[in-house]
């Protein structure tokens, strides 16, 4: 079997591609990142896909021969079993999309089981597991293929009333550019979600963690107004090393804070039973805040300009004056976008949409169509059947080439259905603009109570960072709300593809309620053609949208 040894303890076996992930890694271990340590890589090529797949999906006695020799080499402890497909971090061969991000599985398994068969057949489970989920999720005729990566996991052991498990001090998301700054803030300073324990806290969005605005010089956590903090976090359940079911969540546990190690909790920051994280933010200690920005600024100068960053980091609790140590475990490269300024039409013949907050830049003409998900017909219960006609026609849309305008309640993409619509964005990649409409219009993360039946529902909004008051920047400062959903896969997708993606006020901002003439009143979703095209208009530097009739 073909290995090739790449810089740092980098190992790559069989032909083909190293997949995104794999690629970034490679990038990251050629570099003297400072603050951090190199993190051991074994990347499986996509050879081992092909051979996969020749093989009617099983593995030959060359593949289970380099497992064997990859599991001696890592050793015992927890390692990950990651997904590294060619679609993703722009590498796909289908240039459709620039980046994709979290579409495929990935596991941690304990790997501490006495019988080394036993760990062998679980991370040979893994592997399959991603190849499947991998080859169900590709579009006909796809020239795509996955490579697979393990790494050692690192964090710390804790025998905790709910049983041994093993979690890093901090596991975190961060982006090169923020778009949305204050005045008095550098965009280039960017941003980063945090949160105690494993990383599915900053991705899986489905409990508040910790968001920093921007990571240069951030603004205190209370005036951010992010809540009380991180009350839950994921772990690695050392005792599930035995079996391995089809989910990647099969080996974490989901636990409340009082399960952890208590001396970790308060030198990172503690409000009652709720993790603030001021410690390392506000106070710089272990020399997380100060460390994270060198990283930053090196991976900018020496790598790639515009990037996000997947790291965990460590502190060492008998030695509370050492600093702390960064382990990058992704690099993502992201597309330069232009943020030119946007001409916005003053007297068009009729605006469809108005709305002050935004993300994503540009005009786009066109538009004929808009999906809508009625906020006065959609129920929870309704979930599964609309997430399916939302895929059923983006497929229809991609087929005839054709994008769309995207109305929703609630949190899109979110994986607490609660908040919303939990939706993968290849589900939805022909969107060219989506625009959640909520109750809550101080574009609170969680659900309100209903205080009327004027809104539909009570559903709070995934929008990214949201200012309200007047002009000026005291008000602004004392009004910002980070809302502590930066970072995950669904919404970097959006940011890379630069998809126009808007927060409804109901009461403020405007929108022509032709949106919501359903013509069959029992069915949620609805797809309406525009009487004449329409064209969007993003202005994220003024924050400014407007959806009119394109006067050409």
């Amino acid at each position: 079997m073909k290995i090739t040894e790449l810089t740092g303890d980098v190992k790559a076996y069989g032909d083909g591609s190293m997949g995104g992930k794999g690629a970034g890694l490679a990038r990251i271990n050629e570099c003297l990142i400072p603050h951090s340590e190199k993190i051991r890589t074994r990347i499986l090529a996509t050879s081992f896909f092909d051979r996969f797949l020749e093989n009617d999906g099983e593995f030959g006695d060359d593949e289970r021969g380099v497992f064997i020799s990859i599991l001696d080499n890592l050793g015992e402890g927890p390692i990950g079993v990651r997904s590294s497909a060619t679609n993703e971090s722009g590498m796909s061969t289908d240039k459709e999309d620039l980046v994709h991000a979290g579409e495929y599985q990935s596991y941690m398994l304990p790997n501490n089981h006495p019988d080394p068969a036993i760990r062998l057949r679980m991370v040979q489970q893994a592997i399959s597991n991603i190849y499947q989920d991998f080859i169900e999720k590709q579009p006909p005729a796809s020239t795509e293929k996955m490579a697979i990566i393990l790494n050692p996991v690192h964090g710390v052991y804790d025998e905790t009333r709910a049983g041994p498990c093993y979690y890093p001090c901090i596991s975190g998301v961060a982006d090169s550019f923020f778009p949305h700054a204050l005045k008095g803030q550098d965009p280039q300073g960017g941003f980063a979600r945090i949160a105690f324990g494993h990383g599915y806290a900053t991705i899986l969005d489905d409990f508040p963690v910790i968001s920093m605005a921007t990571i240069k010089d951030p603004l205190p956590l209370k005036l951010l107004q992010i809540g009380r903090g991180q009350r839950y976090f994921y772990a690695l359940d050392m005792t599930r090393n035995r079996d391995l079911g089809g989910g990647e969540l099969d080996t974490m546990a989901k636990l409340h804070t009082r399960f952890a190690d208590p001396r970790r909790l308060r030198v990172l920051g503690m409000e009652e039973s709720f993790i603030t994280i001021e410690e390392l933010i506000q106070n710089d200690r272990f020399q997380f805040r100060t460390g994270l920005d060198e990283i930053m600024g090196t991976i900018s100068s020496e790598i790639t300009p515009h990037f996000q960053i997947e790291f965990v980091f460590n502190i060492n609790t008998s030695d509370m004056e050492a600093d702390g140590i960064f382990h990058i475990v992704q690099l993502t490269p992201l597309p330069e976008l232009k943020r030119e300024s946007v001409q916005m039409p003053e007297s068009p013949r009729h605006t469809w949409l108005a709305i002050d907050n935004v993300q994503g830049h540009g005009v786009i003409r066109g538009i004929t169509r808009a999906v809508v998900i009625s906020p006065f017909l959609y129920e929870m219960e309704m979930h599964d059947e609309v997430r399916e006609s939302i895929s059923e026609v983006n497929t229809t849309m991609r087929e005839q080439g054709e994008n769309y305008i995207l109305i929703v309640p609630g949190r899109l993409g979110s994986s607490n259905r609660d908040w919303g619509i939990n939706i993968d964005y290849r589900e939805l990649n022909h969107a060219s603009a989506i625009f959640e409409y909520g109750v809550d219009i101080a574009g609170r993360a969680e659900p309100l109570p209903e205080e009327s039946g004027s809104t539909g529902g009570i559903y709070g909004s995934h929008f990214l960072y949201m200012i309200q008051g007047g002009h000026d920047e005291e008000k602004k400062r004392l009004k910002t709300r980070m809302q502590g959903t930066q970072g995950t896969h669904f919404l970097t997708n959006l940011i890379a593809n630069n998809v126009i993606y808007g927060f409804i006020a109901p009461t403020e901002d405007t929108l022509d309620p032709w949106f919501f003439s359903a013509p069959d009143p029992t069915r949620a979703l609805s797809v309406l053609t525009f009487p004449e095209p329409v064209a969007i208009y993003g202005d994220s530097l003024n924050q400014r949208c407007k959806v009119v009739t394109d006067n050409g």
